[in-house]
């Protein structure tokens, strides 16, 4: 029963991961996650910190989010190297993210694990490919990178 519940936050969170839209969504989402033991819900209770400091009002909240957000996710990427969903969450913050942030080193890099690996991950087919097609709304993606994407959705 606990893990059905488990199950429901989690899949509940990357079903609404990116359409966050307000600082209460984001809190919502972090409340209900912040029980959760498992590594993708800690993934996406450190991204929360991103959504936070998008919609918070004053500069010095925004700045602690993000370090928070930032600090977190990097540590889970650190110790899930080829995890693709951490992967995946860290490469929309890095493209998505203002230059000034300096949040952007690790792009090319984390583009590589999750099309080196999305194919033998444990994520369900539809959604591998809800993750293939927010890459493709990604601002800086390459032509290249474009057709790679394409041929991986058709793939699975």
């Amino acid at each position: 029963m606990f893990n059905a519940f488990s199950d429901s936050v989690l899949d509940n969170v990357r079903n609404q991961f990116p359409k966050i839209n307000s600082l209460e969504d984001a809190e919502f989402y972090m409340n209900s996650l912040e029980k959760e033991k498992g590594t993708e819900a800690k993934a996406y209770y450190a991204a929360m910190f991103f959504m936070k400091a998008k919609y918070v009002k004053f500069p010095l909240s925004k700045y602690n989010n993000f370090k928070k957000g930032k600090t977190a996710l990097d540590q889970l990427v650190k110790e899930n190297s080829t995890n693709v969903e951490i992967r995946y969450l860290r490469y929309v913050f890095q493209n998505e993210l203002p230059s000034f942030l300096n949040y952007n080193s690790n792009i090319q890099e984390d583009y590589l694990v999750i099309v080196k690996g999305i194919e033998k991950s444990d994520l369900n087919k539809q959604f591998k490919q809800k993750i293939l097609k927010n890459m493709l709304l990604v601002k800086s993606i390459s032509k290249d990178q474009t057709t790679q994407i394409k041929l991986l959705l058709n793939k699975i």
